[in-house]
């Protein structure tokens, strides 16, 4: 019989904790934060492309020209470690004429990636290749190296706009705002999101000039506070 009623005891126990829980009124709200902060590294991709009716004379002509660009590189301080090739190509063009496609020059297309650490020398490493021999540039986009403090500081200003709105929420519902029930971050798999803002490239006394601007590091939070 004591068992029967300690179980019975023990059953009204837990089901007024299950609905005390389910009672618990909450608010769910979210908040974002952005912090901008300068780009300090410059990515570039350069192109040599080089044409001849000989495939090994194409292939010959895009090396030199090829070496020609690195040495100017390293001469104006561009380590050889922070250059690497990202694409090469040999290919034979078509000609059609006269409704007919005919064999045309060997084409060598040769690309590389320059990293750059100083954003401040973009514009003399773009007039340096381009000098050496580089015929066509594919693209300059800026980063930062380090966003981790940046990204802190967004993640901070994200629970605190979370909080202000659960606050205003609150009063006006004519509650008081409890504890934190969950925290979670709206990042789709990433930590942040990244956008380069106002990023600029002018020609100006026949140099080239750079402006990498600044990088937005953004973070975005879900938080679920108590009602009181």
């Amino acid at each position: 019989m004591k068992k029967i009623i300690l179980v019975f005891f023990v059953l009204v126990v837990c089901a007024f904790c299950v609905y005390s829980q389910n009672d618990t009124r909450t608010i769910s709200v979210t908040g974002s934060g952005s912090v901008r902060i300068p780009a300090d590294t410059a990515k570039l991709t350069f192109s040599v492309i080089t044409k001849n009716s000989s495939a090994l004379k194409s292939v010959q002509e895009n090396a030199s020209k090829m070496n020609k660009v690195y040495d100017a590189l390293k001469k104006v301080g561009i380590d050889e470690k922070n250059i690497s090739t990202s694409n090469y190509n040999l290919y034979q063009e078509s000609i059609y004429k006269d409704g007919k496609s005919e064999p045309g020059d060997y084409v060598t297309s040769n690309d590389i990636v320059i990293m750059l650490y100083d954003v401040d020398k973009s514009g003399i490493v773009i007039d340096t290749a381009v000098a050496a021999g580089v015929n066509r540039m594919n693209g300059i986009s800026f980063l930062v190296k380090d966003s981790k403090d940046a990204l802190d500081e967004a993640r901070v200003l994200a629970f605190q706009q979370a909080k202000e709105k659960a606050e205003l929420f609150a009063k006006e519902a004519g509650c008081k705002l409890g504890k934190v029930i969950t925290i979670m971050e709206n990042s789709g798999g990433y930590s942040a999101t990244r956008e380069i803002m106002d990023a600029k490239m002018v020609t100006a006394s026949n140099s080239t000039m750079i402006s990498a601007g600044t990088d937005a590091i953004t973070a975005s939070v879900s938080v679920v506070f108590e009602l009181e």
